[in-house]
């Protein structure tokens, strides 16, 4: 969400599944007289960068019993809250940042008792607008089966309007041109993957959500752009699978141009995808007054045991 009508931001799936909030030294090597090679990036300082008001983390690293760090130490670093429900494995697992105060949140699982996966719900108070639903979740990288049965339990758990970013792990058939949908079977058929299919994609815009992706401006080339391809891609094999979703009939409005795809700079091994949202808010005089509508532009960027959440706000 945004304070500017600027850019916005989602998610970013952090490299090795850790945040390492170190700043990296510079590349060793270099002959004498020879310019200093650039230095890594931190996550904090390219999440900066992006600008995010609310920002959406998958396998994100907090260890309770060292005060939820390193996560608590990024949320810091940054100036913001933040919730954490665990998921695929103990310390690991999702987080929603936000600039402004986290009312409410709660992890819902999202599919049964087998399943470790989960999406996070948080309900964010955004000033001189309102509240916003934003919910994060990471789905199944291999299955897409379980996919469907997982982003079906997403949809019929949902209480209202709401923003959906992630990392889906599905592709959308429309992003890709024949030729271009045959080579990605076949590299996937090399790598030892199953066969991509698109019934996740298909089902969410069946049941109406609306794709960022759609009120695209120009995107900075962070993966080579495959022939047949009209989307920049958000992972390491060209395609887009990190998303962010507006729910049926939400509110909740993406700013046309405002959709890209952002360099993580070596600090993960998927990119950010980020967008802006304007939120109205319906103000109510009296009875006998019309009622002023208001809105506000919100940047947003996208990144077993029992279950736990924490939460700063």
């Amino acid at each position: 969400m945004a304070r500017s009508p600027s850019k916005a931001r989602v998610s970013i799936n952090l490299q090795d599944n850790e945040i390492s909030l170190e700043r990296s030294r510079l590349w060793r090597g270099r002959r004498q007289g020879e310019s200093p090679a650039p230095r890594r990036r931190s996550v904090e300082e390219v999440l900066r960068e992006a600008g995010a008001d609310i920002i959406g983390l998958q396998n994100v690293r907090a260890e309770e019993e060292r005060g939820m760090r390193p996560l608590s130490e990024l949320a810091e670093g940054l100036g913001m809250r933040y919730v954490f429900a665990e998921s695929w494995a103990p310390e690991y697992g999702n987080a929603v940042l936000s600039r402004w105060p986290i009312k409410r949140w709660k992890a819902h699982r999202v599919a049964d008792q087998s399943d470790f996966r989960n999406v996070l719900r948080a309900t964010i108070e955004v000033p001189e607008a309102g509240e916003i639903n934003f919910h994060c979740t990471h789905l199944d990288h291999l299955d897409e089966g379980w996919r469907m049965k997982q982003v079906d339990a997403i949809i019929r758990s949902g209480d209202g309007p709401h923003i959906l970013a992630g990392g889906l792990n599905a592709l959308d058939g429309t992003d890709y041109s024949a030729e271009r949908w045959a080579d990605i079977v076949k590299y996937y058929e090399e790598i030892g993957k199953p066969t991509p299919k698109v019934e996740v994609m298909k089902y969410l815009k069946g049941k109406q959500y609306v794709d960022a992706k759609d009120f695209a401006g120009e995107c900075e080339a962070v993966v080579v752009v495959a022939k047949g391809q009209d989307v920049q891609g958000t992972c390491k094999y060209g395609t887009r699978v990190d998303y962010i979703l507006a729910s049926p009939n939400s509110p909740y409005k993406f700013v046309p141009g405002s959709y890209t795809v952002i360099s993580s700079k070596g600090t993960s091994d998927h990119h950010i995808v980020r967008v802006d949202v304007t939120i109205p808010h319906q103000v109510r005089e009296t009875d006998n007054e019309t009622s002023n509508r208001k809105q506000r532009v919100v940047r947003m960027n996208k990144k077993s045991s029992r279950k736990r959440i924490w939460g700063a706000k």
